[in-house]
C-alpha cells in the first residue's frame, strides 16, 4: 500500500483524543518524508515545521494554540526515526 494511502487511513482511524491524533499526524509526515528520500533527521525537521505551521494556523484564529499539541506532533517523528 502506498504511504499516502496508509497516512490517510491512519488519520481516519486515529482516536478522538487530540494529542494522539497529533502524534499520528507527526508519524505520518515523517514516514512519507522518509519514503520520498529524506533522511531521518530531515523528516523529523519536516515534522517540526508541520507542528509549527499548525500552531501558527491556530494562532491566527483557526483553533486553540496548545504547545503540547506541537510536542505531540514532533514526538510522532520518533516512531519512524532509525538509529
Amino acid at each position: 500500500m502506498e504511504a499516502a494511502t496508509l497516512m490517510i487511513l491512519g488519520l481516519m482511524a486515529a482516536p478522538t483524543d487530540d494529542k494522539q491524533a497529533h502524534y499520528y499526524a507527526g508519524a505520518a509526515v515523517a514516514q512519507v518524508a522518509q519514503e520520498n528520500g529524506l533522511s531521518a533527521w530531515e523528516s523529523c525537521g519536516l515534522t517540526l515545521a508541520a507542528a509549527a505551521a499548525k500552531e501558527a494556523w491556530d494562532a491566527n484564529g483557526h483553533g486553540t494554540v496548545d504547545g503540547f499539541d506541537g510536542l505531540a506532533t514532533i514526538a510522532g517523528c520518533q516512531l519512524t526515526y532509525r538509529f
